[in-house]
């Protein structure tokens, strides 16, 4: 067999070793993606943990009570930390809601968990009073609003 005779073979070969990489590299970039994706998870829930966790300090918790109940109360101080708690909350879920499409399988229904969690959160006199208070200053993206402003028609009370 004559040199020649081995170059179509040489080149069905060297085309099956590029289109072996071009798959190989795919499924490498597709494990990186879900990788990502479970990192920032990982990364959500331990905000949101974290941000939860804040309420197990005892007069943290109570300041909590106090503002929930009479936001005018406040002095500027706590409404400035009742304001940033409230904001924090807002921001993580919000996260959450935005990467819900890229939710594992096992975690489908977060949704409606998350909808539930901001009720909780923003559901009180005192939260309503500041959300009327900050959402003309344009702080949020124009989904949050949105999101927020759904919330609490969906649960008018107080």
């Amino acid at each position: 067999m004559s040199l020649s005779q081995l170059a179509p073979i040489a080149d069905i070969l060297a085309a099956l070793g590029v289109i072996l990489s071009l798959i190989f590299l795919a499924y490498e970039l597709r494990q990186n993606r879900k990788q990502s994706e479970l990192a920032n998870w990982r990364d959500l829930l331990e905000s949101l943990s974290n941000f939860k966790g804040l309420s197990n300090n005892l007069d943290f918790a109570e300041f909590l009570e106090r503002a929930e109940r009479d936001y005018d109360a406040l002095t500027p101080a706590e409404k400035r930390a009742f304001g940033m708690y409230l904001e924090q909350g807002i921001h993580i879920i919000g996260n959450f809601v935005k990467h819900n499409d890229t939710i594992p399988n096992k975690l489908v229904g977060m949704e409606g968990a998350l909808q539930s969690l901001l009720r909780d959160l923003l559901n009180n006199k005192g939260a309503r009073t500041w959300w009327i208070e900050t959402k003309p200053k344009g702080r949020f993206m124009p989904q949050t609003y949105v999101m927020v402003d759904t919330v609490l028609d969906q649960y008018n009370k107080v």
